[in-house]
């Protein structure tokens, strides 16, 4: 669970990286290689990404707020 602004970027980074590793792999393994590969990789993905969705539906708490 993210719970500040640097966990958010820690978890955008690490999502990126997946992403990275899955654009590489789709060029040079075989299609059934990759499917096999791909799988747990792509779950792991999808659970940082609806991590970082559910820290951003929320507004930050009113303390944490700068005012100008």
């Amino acid at each position: 669970m993210i719970k500040n602004d640097e966990q958010l970027q820690k978890a955008k980074e690490a999502a990126r990286n997946l992403e990275l590793i899955l654009e590489k792999a789709r060029k040079t393994h075989s299609p059934s290689e990759y499917k096999a590969m791909s799988e747990p990789i792509l779950i792991e993905l999808q659970r940082r990404e609806s991590e970082i969705i559910e820290y951003l539906s929320y507004p930050e708490p009113q303390a944490a707020v700068r005012t100008s």
